[in-house]
């Protein structure tokens, strides 16, 4: 990226004119203008404030398409920007990293997931490749581990003491093992054969140590190894990470939900966050949690989405968080979206308590293709809860394994509405806003030409093929930045195993025309698709389907692999640092 010095007054774009980088905001203050009022005699209008402080930056439609600008950017102080080109990000969209393979293995390792396609490759710059004969022991107990050791070549056989099944550290290694029952697990120990393309010893990268499991080869073995110090030299300790990332997947399996109708009323709209008990974490965004709670003095659990107020002031998300509050109380009466029993607020958090029993995301139970009959039953799911939002004009844009998640019953839950927008009944309203899961976005979101409800039916095509190959159908933009312009351009690749009617609607949902996309003439005609004509859409609505055995069953081994990490904490930590007043934006919460 480009430095650009700026003085107080310099205007750094101008409204109507075609703007070509994208800006950060590296020091100083700047204000977005509405120069037409300039034209009618009037003072320009300030129409938003840009500051270092607040992670502030702009023009980030520009690095997409050529458009005219819709307001000016002038500097109020001396400040400094950072731009990106049009150019160079299409350059950096359209390059491939020569180390793809190995970025592959980094992103299965569920605690990296989160760090972006440059530290990865730095990562695996940092890589040392080791070799191992057959029967050569590759750490013994009482030893420690190297480092995080990835599996490129052959199989490493593991054995474990049987007391370290409660270790969270070690569920990379305990799933197999559960799964394989009286294979695995004998008397005090268990073993477990790690395939290629699988890793163990992530626990070394932040600073445990676990001596009591002895790594054996089978056969001739070549691992690739990070260790902490690499790791740490490129990145940075890796604690607070992982401690988010544990949170994620920490749940109880001895929680039985009491129904939210067996609650009096007038006692849930009196609810205050020190009322709740936080148990668990589900996932984070940049500036909420979502996870489990617990009425204090009951056994009633339900589902806590919480905003840091001090996050959502930092990053000036005051208008974006109201706007997902009010977005989730208009939609009480759609399937498969929670009620919101109430909202409130203390020193710490603004909170939106829902009338759902969460038990995970989906990414963290689909690790490989689901069934075709589990397939169908969460797609049509999907259908019905996007229906009923688009009927009353409200696009999603949040259809996405990151983003959905399944209740203890095995249904679909829509919980997570920031991506969400009000827009007319039809099509005759589009917006031109470029937001979503980037491996679910569509290509008229992406090429910036403005979208509308079938953005929302292209994600569910991409949904179905994730259910059924168990990866993205254009692959990840973790892994390679080319994933965009395989969307634009259509670039598909259906497997041959697939049925002849999931190509079909996969196919018809991926279409790159938005025009003649399943789904843009109304949602009757993905339901009526041949796919889904097992499908009884009432008795699905109605929560009288059962859901399918696959489903409850990797529920289950989530929450029993996952049973023993439950945390119990009061919903208002102690702060280092609050404003003593309400802020502006909460007075109506």
């Amino acid at each position: 990226m480009q430095r650009i010095d700026v003085r107080a007054g310099d205007i750094v774009v101008k409204q109507g004119g075609e703007g070509d980088c994208f800006f950060v905001v590296g020091d100083g203050e700047f204000e977005v203008l509405a120069t037409q009022e300039e034209k009618d005699g009037n003072a320009p209008r300030v129409l938003q404030r840009y500051t270092a402080e607040k992670l502030s930056s702009f023009g980030e439609l520009a690095l997409m398409y050529n458009k005219p600008l819709q307001a000016s950017v002038q500097a109020v102080t001396n400040g400094t920007l950072w731009a990106l080109k049009r150019e160079d990000f299409r350059g950096i969209l359209m390059s491939e990293f020569s180390n793809l393979s190995s970025l592959k293995l980094l992103r299965s390792v569920d605690l990296l997931s989160r760090l972006t396609i440059l530290q990865l490759s730095n990562i695996a710059d940092s890589l040392l490749e080791v070799s191992f004969c057959d029967g050569q022991k590759i750490v013994d107990k009482n030893e420690d581990l190297l480092g995080l050791y990835v599996i490129q070549k052959g199989v490493i056989k593991i054995t474990c003491e049987m007391d370290l099944l409660k270790s969270a550290s070690l569920s990379s290694l305990i799933m197999p093992a559960i799964e394989k029952h009286d294979d695995g697990v004998s008397g005090k120990s268990f073993s477990v054969e790690k395939n290629e393309g699988s890793y163990f010893g992530e626990w070394t990268l932040l600073g445990e140590h676990i001596t009591s499991l002895s790594a054996v080869a089978v056969g001739d073995v070549v691992c690739s190894v990070l260790t902490k110090e690499k790791f740490d030299s490129v990145v940075g300790p890796m604690s607070k990470l992982s401690q988010d990332d544990h949170k994620s997947k920490r749940y109880s399996t001895s929680l039985s939900p009491e129904p939210v109708q067996d609650m009096d009323t007038s006692t849930i709209n009196k609810i205050q966050l020190s009322d709740l008990e936080w148990r668990n974490y589900l996932y984070c965004t940049d500036c909420s949690d979502i996870g489990l709670v617990r009425v204090l003095d009951s056994d009633k659990f339900l589902t806590l989405k919480r905003f840091s107020k001090q996050k959502v002031r930092k990053l000036g998300k005051e208008a974006t968080v109201l706007k997902e509050k009010n977005l989730m109380k208009s939609t009480s009466q759609s399937v498969f979206v929670p009620q919101v029993l109430c909202t409130s607020a203390d020193e710490s958090y603004a909170g939106i308590l829902l009338d759902t029993f969460i038990a995970c995301c989906m990414t963290s139970i689909i690790h490989s293709p689901l069934d075709e009959t589990s397939a169908q039953f969460c797609a049509a799911s999907v259908v019905l809860a996007l229906e009923g939002l688009h009927k009353i004009g409200i696009l999603y844009r949040g259809v996405s394994p990151d983003v959905l998640v399944f209740d203890h019953t095995g249904y679909i839950q829509l919980v997570d509405f920031r991506f969400g927008k009000n827009l007319s009944g039809d099509c005759s309203e589009r917006t031109f806003t470029i937001c979503g899961m980037a491996d679910s976005l569509a290509p008229e979101i992406i090429q910036g030409k403005g979208h509308c409800f079938p953005a929302d039916w292209w994600a569910v095509g991409a949904l179905i093929y994730f259910m059924l190959k168990g990866e993205m159908p254009f692959g990840s933009w973790r892994e390679s930045e080319v994933t965009y312009a395989r969307i634009v351009k259509g670039q598909l690749t259906l497997p041959q195993d697939f049925s002849n009617d999931a190509v079909d609607i996969i196919t018809k949902l991926l279409e790159v025309e938005e025009g003649a996309r399943l789904g843009s003439q109304g949602t009757d005609s993905i339901k009526a698709h041949p796919w889904f004509h097992d499908i009884d859409w009432e008795g699905l609505a109605e929560h009288r389907v059962i859901a399918p055995p696959d489903i409850i069953s990797l529920i289950n081994l989530y929450l029993e692999t996952h049973s023993d990490d439950v945390v119990a904490t009061s919903c208002s930590p102690i702060q280092e640092f609050e404003e003593p007043n309400t802020p502006e934006w909460l007075e109506d919460w």
